[in-house]
């Protein structure tokens, strides 16, 4: 039963057609974007590489770009990854399209400036390293900033790319580009779809504008049961609705990218990697370092902006830390890795794992089956709303370790570093599950094809 609320799909406003829907759309959107620019703009400009190709966010490309992609010659898939973890599940997908589909050219486009530093890295690595991308991949893959959802912007984005269809990762649902695609009959596809109980509740309460948005999507492959259930509530109608499974057991397996030179760490000591960690997260680890002898930390925050913050706490702290980039990477207790898309390849460092934004306050968790493929067991706190089945899943196997607060962490990695029997248990109980699950890229990409196919 859905929670009552102002939703603009009730009786009382039926008056409202497609057409009408869109105008309301835009005009809020339109205000929540001056009045949230300011904070964009700041993020942005801490982030760094805000201004390299600013303005096609807002439909406007260089002239060799659009003289290239204006002369169509080929079918063109446009995928839309938001940023760094949806860049990682694209690109193995990506690869299997392009073996489906030989032919076929790829448009990527991310939203954030990280997501699209890491796929610009990654397309350029794969064209001259072995990676699971076919050779052609990268020469195939046009990379793109996504635009903004103001009508104008979104109908040069689609002048330019011309896309035969279009792939959304996960929750990239924004009203006015897939309206866009319906109004030019292009079939939209969203994989890997997830729907936390929060935005399952947002959906319920605030369910306009999407009462016209889902009936312009082709698919909706969901990662799980409960994704299912929240999207068919949501009022996606049931035979747009799929079951195929979480890219992100497939993703862990892969190795897209050229493994980088990564600086010895521990110097025979345990370490335990922080992937991923949250304001308030650094603290508890670094009170857990001075209480654990000889243990290196290696912490690699959510955002890289957060280094110098980092740096004053560990000051605070007395801890004594290197930086991956700017100073030398050796000595010390810690090693802070202030670069982006090199996580995966420090997870193979570790002894324990522990997987940030999880423990300090309600934010939702972050993916752990890349840290459980590494080979090492893997810790996180109680914050795992975005995860919640896949952390549900590995929970019932005993393949990690659920921790409540800083105190549990701290015991939970003294008792692994100890018993290096229980840690082998961990894992094989980790592969057992990634194993298990496997297989959602190939049933996704199949079932594209089968719709491209249909009548």
């Amino acid at each position: 039963m859905r929670p009552r609320g102002f939703c603009l799909a009730e009786p009382a406003f039926r008056r409202f057609n497609a057409a009408d829907m869109r105008w309301l759309y835009t005009i809020c959107y339109s205000i929540g974007f001056v009045l949230l620019t300011p904070l964009f703009l700041y993020k942005m400009w801490k982030r760094g590489k805000y201004k390299e190709n600013f303005f096609q966010r807002f439909g406007r490309y260089a002239p060799e770009m659009f003289r290239r992609l204006r002369e169509k010659k080929e079918k063109r898939c446009w995928v839309q990854a938001v940023s760094v973890g949806e860049v990682n599940l694209a690109l193995p997908f990506i690869a299997a399209l392009r073996k489906r589909f030989p032919d076929l050219r790829v448009i990527l486009t991310t939203t954030t400036s990280t997501g699209y530093a890491l796929a610009k890295q990654r397309l350029q690595v794969g064209a001259t390293h072995a990676s699971p991308l076919p050779a052609s991949v990268p020469k195939e893959v046009e990379l793109l900033y996504f635009p903004q959802d103001f009508p104008f912007a979104v109908r040069r984005a689609y002048d330019l790319i011309q896309p035969y269809f279009i792939v959304l990762m996960e929750s990239e649902l924004w009203p006015n580009h897939i309206w866009e695609a319906a109004r030019r009959n292009v079939p939209v596809f969203l994989v890997n779809a997830r729907m936390s109980p929060r935005s399952a509740a947002r959906h319920a309460r605030f369910c306009w504008p999407f009462c016209h948005v889902w009936p312009c999507l082709r698919l909706v492959c969901v990662q799980s049961q409960p994704d299912y259930d929240h999207y068919l509530a949501a009022g996606v109608p049931r035979e747009k609705l799929s079951l195929t499974g979480n890219l992100k057991y497939d993703a862990s397996l892969s190795q897209t990218g050229q493994r980088p030179s990564l600086p010895r760490v521990g110097d025979g000591r345990p370490v335990l990697v922080a992937g991923s960690t949250w304001t308030g997260e650094e603290e508890i680890l670094f009170d857990i370092l001075a209480k654990i002898p000889k243990l290196f930390l290696v912490l690699v925050p959510r955002h890289v902006e957060r280094t110098p913050e980092i740096l004053e706490l560990a000051k605070r702290k007395g801890v004594t830390l290197a930086l991956r980039k700017g100073e030398p990477s050796s000595g010390g207790d810690c090693l802070l890795v202030n670069t982006t898309g090199e996580l995966k390849w420090f997870y193979e460092t570790a002894t324990v794992i522990f997987v940030g934004k999880s423990l300090a306050g309600n934010i939702g968790g972050q993916n752990i089956v890349e840290a459980a493929a590494s080979g090492h067991p893997v810790l996180f706190g109680p914050h795992m709303e975005n995860f919640k089945e896949i952390s549900r899943q590995f929970i019932e196997a005993g393949a990690c370790v659920p921790v409540a607060d800083g105190n549990e962490l701290r015991r939970a990695v003294e008792e692994l570093l100890g018993d290096a029997a229980r840690r082998e248990r961990i894992v094989a109980a980790a592969r057992q599950v990634i194993a298990a699950n496997i297989g959602a890229t190939e049933r996704t990409v199949e079932l594209i094809a089968a719709h491209l196919s249909a009548p």
